[in-house]
């Protein structure tokens, strides 16, 4: 995305389901969000991630004047992390359980539930949480623990509670 010299937001999430957001314009990093911190401190954490899914989204960010991030962090996210995983040593990761098959309009509805709460990194959340878990209730469930109060979580789970009955 660098070289392309791309704007938009690069939304990552860890196996734990948490989610990192990395802004871009014209191919220079902004800020990096993590976890409830920001650029340095939230490259930092992210060099702890064994592995994680990522999408980029295209699109107008605003221009800093000047990046937040130190040199070296910099350089970790643009390619330093690829030694830092090849010099750790990673379990092999079992099999997941095979997945269960959800109506597409029940995947539908809770996602559309969650893009009012999570926003667009709601679609790539969603994915992983459909990938792991059993029941459309597991995975509200999973979805609501990406909020940030209980207050809201509530309203989430409620949101797509609603949404999930209108199907019936």
């Amino acid at each position: 995305m660098v070289q392309k010299r791309a704007s938009g937001f690069l939304f990552i999430v860890t196996e734990e389901n948490h989610s990192c957001i990395i802004r871009l314009n014209g191919g220079q990093v902004q800020e990096v969000l993590f976890r409830m911190m920001r650029n340095d401190e939230a490259v930092q954490r992210l060099a702890m991630v064994a592995s994680a899914k990522l999408r980029f989204q295209s699109g107008d960010s605003p221009a800093s004047a000047k990046s937040a991030l130190s040199e070296s962090s910099m350089q970790w996210l643009l390619g330093g992390f690829e030694q830092d995983l090849a010099a750790r040593r990673l379990p092999t990761p079992t099999p997941a359980a095979s997945p269960v098959r959800v109506d597409r309009r029940v995947r539908d509805a809770i996602e559309q539930a969650a893009v009012n709460y999570l926003g667009p990194i709601a679609g790539m959340l969603c994915d992983e949480a459909f990938e792991t878990l059993s029941t459309p209730q597991q995975v509200v469930a999973q979805l609501a623990t990406n909020l940030n109060s209980p207050e809201e979580a509530r309203r989430f789970i409620e949101d797509a509670r609603k949404a999930l009955d209108a199907l019936r």
